[in-house]
């Protein structure tokens, strides 16, 4: 594919480059914190611009959604931080942080339960709808999450939450 033929990123569905400063922030907060640590001084300076005066509730809503996420059966793939492309487990994150922020239980519940597995969504889409209130209250709105990409040469087996 020459460079006159290759996509542009707005054509995308899975770049980061197309996503709110909310929506973003989720996907480099998930995808640092598992790739560094919780504690990173960078996730905590980042707080500050996504929570603003509400820094300190935003962390502790960001912990219950790691905490709710590590209790799942289902196992799920972050991309590497710093990667444009997300990972259909983050089009998941997403759509489910999207649902939680404007209300929409039916469908936060429904997400929830495809990411937990056969895990209690319910504790996850709790602390989703309080960060998602938090982001909202710093004037952080999520957009829609964008649709999935399909699969190409997936075998169907189920891997462990890594960061590829």
């Amino acid at each position: 594919m020459s460079a006159a033929e290759a996509p542009s990123p707005e054509t995308l569905p899975n770049d980061i480059r197309n996503l709110s400063y909310a929506g973003h922030f989720i996907v480099w907060v998930m995808r640092t914190a598992v790739a560094c640590a919780p504690e990173c001084r960078m996730i905590h300076r980042e707080f500050s611009h996504a929570f603003g005066p509400h820094v300190e509730a935003g962390a502790k809503a960001f912990e219950r959604v790691l905490l709710a996420l590590a209790r799942g059966t289902r196992p799920i793939t972050l991309a590497r931080p710093g990667h444009v492309h997300m990972t259909h487990d983050e089009l998941s994150l997403l759509a489910l942080f999207a649902a939680g922020q404007i209300g929409d239980g039916a469908r936060c519940l429904a997400h929830a339960r495809w990411l937990m597995g056969k895990a209690r969504p319910e504790p996850l889409c709790e602390a989703v709808a309080d960060l998602g209130i938090l982001l909202a209250r710093n004037g952080r709105t999520l957009c829609r999450a964008p649709d999935a990409v399909p699969l190409s040469g997936c075998t169907g087996e189920p891997t462990r939450l890594h960061v590829v």
